[in-house]
């Protein structure tokens, strides 16, 4: 990849800026990369031979949103996508109000940042179905600020199972499980989605006093 950096604050047009998690650009400051989009994989050749691979993580923004800032990760265990914080709650809510539009119950997003407001049950499962090894859907209510961040996260991993994990409200109501079945997880998480309390009995849980 082409060393490109900027210290003005805004980069050459077809770059934008990223953040490395260690690797060979780990201590790099205003490094750009070609985008938007942000490429999901870079691959960077070492000095001593070999390449390092970073995976994208995550596409945000300090204060511009017309300044998109990719952060991305070393090769190494996969990184769920970030639950969206109080404040970002919050700006989604006026907006909508602001532009007359009715609140959004649930946001639906996979590993890169690629997401769905108020997804159908047909576009979660086709997110679903799209993971690849790696790769984790995101699945959060958005309904009462008060309630903390209820989600449903699914990770694809390499031995093609399925780990689950759900939390509600705190972290101390975070439980997960396993799955090497595509339809029971899709049952499960269709049925989460949907708000219906039979939703749990798609997937075997730890038992209460069983080592997570």
């Amino acid at each position: 990849m082409e060393d490109v950096f900027d210290t003005t604050g805004r980069p050459p047009k077809g770059w934008m800026h990223a953040i490395f998690h260690g690797g060979p650009y780990g201590e790099d400051v205003g490094r750009c990369i070609p985008g938007p989009p942000a490429p999901e994989l870079l691959a960077v050749p070492l000095a001593e031979g070999g390449v390092h691979t970073y995976r994208l993580w995550t596409v945000g923004s300090w204060s511009d949103p017309e300044d998109p800032i990719a952060v991305y990760n070393p090769d190494g265990p996969p990184v769920p996508p970030p639950p969206l914080t109080a404040q970002e709650k919050k700006w989604l809510r006026d907006g909508r109000q602001r532009d007359g539009l009715e609140p959004v119950r649930l946001d639906a997003v996979v590993s890169g940042g690629r997401g769905k407001w108020d997804p159908d049950a047909p576009t979660i499962e086709a997110m679903l179905a799209g993971l690849r090894h790696r790769e984790y859907l995101l699945l959060q209510r958005l309904t009462d600020h008060d309630e903390g961040d209820w989600y449903l996260q699914v990770l694809f991993d390499e031995d093609d199972t399925y780990e689950v994990v759900h939390q509600a409200g705190t972290a101390a109501e975070r439980e997960g499980t396993r799955s090497a079945s595509q339809a029971a997880v899709r049952d499960a998480v269709l049925r989460w989605a949907a708000e219906q309390p039979t939703w749990r009995t798609a997937l075997e849980w730890p038992k209460p006093g069983d080592e997570s």
